[in-house]
């Protein structure tokens, strides 16, 4: 009886050991995700460390678009420029906020709204105009 009461002994305190290691450990990668994970803030290791796969990384969601030096297109052109690199075209139905707008060139306003990928059309003042919405600003553009 004394060596079934030793043997329980030492797999108690064993156990106790193993059992504070793993919270130990658990707290610790809780604490990783919380600060480096898709619900996190800020980075300990890298910004893409525990990131899922699915997540694109800072490098993946801003494009590179080529830009050359032309004249200054017309609407028509500049539509069928914005479809054919992935933007999606609609017409924006509420009243355009023409004084919060910041007005850009043609090949600045090209690159936010590859980034933004919705680009608004609405007619103000009897000229075509088209805009984006990202991160509360408004950027726009007409010829």
């Amino acid at each position: 009886m004394a060596i079934t009461r030793h043997r329980e002994g030492r797999l108690g305190v064993l156990g106790a050991i193993v059992l504070l290691t793993s919270i130990v450990l658990f707290i610790g990668c809780l604490f990783l995700l919380t600060v480096n994970g898709p619900w996190g803030g800020g980075t300990i290791f890298g910004d893409d460390l525990f990131k899922p796969a699915s997540m694109q990384t800072k490098e993946e969601t801003e494009q590179q678009i080529p830009v050359k030096n032309e004249t200054k297109p017309n609407m028509t052109e500049a539509l069928e420029e914005l479809s054919i690199l992935g933007c999606v075209i609609t017409e924006y139905t509420e009243s355009y906020p023409e004084e919060d707008v910041i007005k850009l060139k043609y090949t600045d306003f090209k690159i936010k709204a590859v980034n933004y990928k919705i680009v608004f059309t609405t007619e103000t003042q009897g000229r075509k105009v088209l805009f984006v919405k990202g991160h509360g600003k408004t950027y726009g553009w007409s010829p």
